[in-house]
């Protein structure tokens, strides 16, 4: 096999693995609390961090000719994964799931690892930019405004710093929310710095 096509089944071998987490945390879940909401399982940001990040592995490894941008969806779903990563270590506390220890290592610490080194040794088409960080705001944007809206009419949030109630109303929730689209920003930006080096680095050979 040529080094293309070994890094392709990698990246395909990666994204499928996601998926195959995400399978394993509902199958879990289910057998530990009777059923599932699902909902609120697809409301939670590592899911679809993961999610996102898996089908992009996976429409990487099967293209030949990589869309333009798509280095920009995958700044941003890395982004998405490792920001839900450090919060559920700080503000969740690590605490896993029903579904058990095993998957929230999975899901929280190995995925993640594994992601950004694929993000550090693939290069994409096109080359990152200064707008990449600020692109892949879309995603916690698109998320938030989701989760109020789907918040106001079930009234139930996945996290806290989402929640009016705990937050002392939606001008409390403003400031809640500009800090996490402010970490957002900064590791957006930590991970596009990563990629133009790699470009810098891969161009040069």
């Amino acid at each position: 096999m040529t080094r293309a096509s070994l890094t392709r089944a990698a990246r395909a071998a990666l994204g499928a693995g996601g998926l195959a987490i995400i399978a394993l945390d509902v199958a879990w879940t289910v057998r530990a609390t009777g059923g599932l909401d699902l909902g609120d399982y697809v409301g939670q940001f590592t899911i679809l961090s993961v999610a996102v990040t898996s089908i992009l592995l996976v429409v990487g490894a099967a293209t030949r000719r990589e869309p333009r941008g798509m280095v920009h969806l995958r700044a941003m779903a890395l982004t998405g994964l490792l920001v839900a990563a450090v919060l559920h270590a700080t503000l969740l506390g690590g605490a896993p799931g029903a579904s058990g220890d095993l998957v929230n290592t999975l899901l929280h610490t190995v995925f993640p690892a594994l992601a950004l080194i694929e993000w550090v040794a693939v290069r994409s088409r096109t080359r990152v930019t200064l707008l990449t960080p600020i692109l892949g705001l879309a995603f916690p944007v698109i998320f938030l405004a989701a989760t109020l809206v789907r918040g106001a009419i079930v009234d139930r949030y996945p996290y806290d710093f989402v929640d009016p109630g705990v937050q002392g109303g939606y001008a409390g929730l403003v400031g809640s929310l500009a800090i996490v689209l402010v970490a957002f920003l900064a590791v957006g930006a930590i991970v596009s710095a990563l990629g133009a080096v790699r470009d810098r680095m891969r161009g040069s050979r």
